[in-house]
């Protein structure tokens, strides 16, 4: 629609929606987008010769470059986001009996494992390798790598959930830099919308309803990792 692809209109957004008003680079846009930068490169160099985007030099820095959108490229997003308006006014009656449809259990502001109507029991987190594992609770680990140096006749849970885990590409990405907790956290939640992430939420949902529920991660910052994530989507803060 409105002569766009999906990559180039991901591209358009990413561009319009970077809150430094001399553009982003195209680094920061590869961040973004989750791509790696010779594709992001070959992207940028496709939507400026089709007259989308174009490319300037930082005016405090002349070895950066920066990226903005054409004319052409700002009126053509500006007018699939309309078509996309329009086509949610079109739906909006229908919407309630599809979004009561997406989840057994209702989520409050659109994310799978927000929270239920019926309150769960108590949901913590820990580091798994300074907890004892408790028999009045469901301890689940929700890392996709098994912890290095833990014995598995050791292990303190009994569920092992790595199909919840952040994809290997983001993990990758984020690296545990605390700057990039909020773009990591909001990515992620993205993910965990799709199957088997989705799924994985679900039994999270059904656990966290019958019994106090922990959850387990082998990140050294509790505060700031993907299980951290988790904890808030399931208590819905």
């Amino acid at each position: 629609m409105a002569g766009l692809t999906p990559n180039q209109h991901q591209l358009l957004l990413a561009i319009r929606g970077h809150d430094d008003p001399r553009g982003p680079t195209i680094g920061e846009v590869a961040d973004y987008l989750l791509l790696r930068h010779h594709s992001t490169v070959e992207l940028v160099d496709r939507a400026d010769s089709a007259g989308l985007v174009s490319r300037h030099r930082d005016p405090d820095d002349h070895r950066v470059v920066r990226l903005s959108l054409t004319d052409d490229g700002a009126e053509r997003l500006s007018a699939l986001s309309a078509l996309h308006l329009e086509e949610l006014d079109r739906l909006a009656l229908q919407l309630p009996a599809v979004w009561n449809g997406l989840f057994p259990l209702q989520p409050t502001h659109g994310l799978p494992g927000a929270r239920p109507e019926t309150p769960p029991h108590s949901v913590r987190l820990a580091r798994v390798f300074d907890y004892t594992a408790d028999p009045q609770a469901h301890s689940v680990l929700v890392d996709r790598l098994w912890p290095r140096g833990l014995s598995r006749t050791d292990a303190p849970f009994e569920i092992w959930l790595k199909d919840v885990a952040p994809s290997a590409e983001l993990r990758r990405w984020y690296g545990h830099i605390s700057d990039r907790y909020t773009d990591f956290a909001d990515r992620y939640r993205k993910e965990l919308y799709d199957d088997p992430a989705r799924h994985a939420i679900e039994r999270l949902q059904t656990l966290a309803g019958n019994r106090d529920l922990v959850l387990l991660t082998s990140a050294k910052d509790t505060e700031r990792c993907a299980a951290a994530v988790l904890r808030e989507l399931l208590i819905g803060t």
